[in-house]
């Protein structure tokens, strides 16, 4: 819950906290009167299901071409990702036992 802004302040005496104690919990009803009315009403299955339906007929699909346009791109990508870590691998393999001093 957010905080009121008459919330009661610390450091004060007397009647001010029972100003700001009761200004605080007057502010309280309204906004529980707003969480109330923000709540969305249960929904049945057959409603549910119709819902589902409409939000289903707004999708937008891709075409074929634009399908097979997107494989062909990440199967490009795959292949340059693999011979990118091969080379790094054969050059770290290359350099590290030079690196150490290591005769394998």
């Amino acid at each position: 819950m957010p905080k009121s802004k008459h919330r009661k302040k610390t450091g004060r005496t007397g009647t001010g906290d029972a100003i700001a104690m009761s200004s605080a919990s007057a502010g309280d009803t309204p906004n529980r009167e707003k969480t109330e009315k923000t709540k969305k009403a249960s929904v049945g299955p057959i409603q549910f299901l119709r819902q589902v339906r409409d939000e289903s007929q707004k999708i937008t699909w891709t075409t074929r071409s634009e399908t097979m346009v997107s494989t062909i791109m990440v199967l490009i990508m795959v292949a340059l990702a693999s011979v990118f870590f091969l080379i790094v691998d054969q050059v770290l393999r290359f350099i590290v036992p030079l690196i150490l001093n290591i005769n394998a």
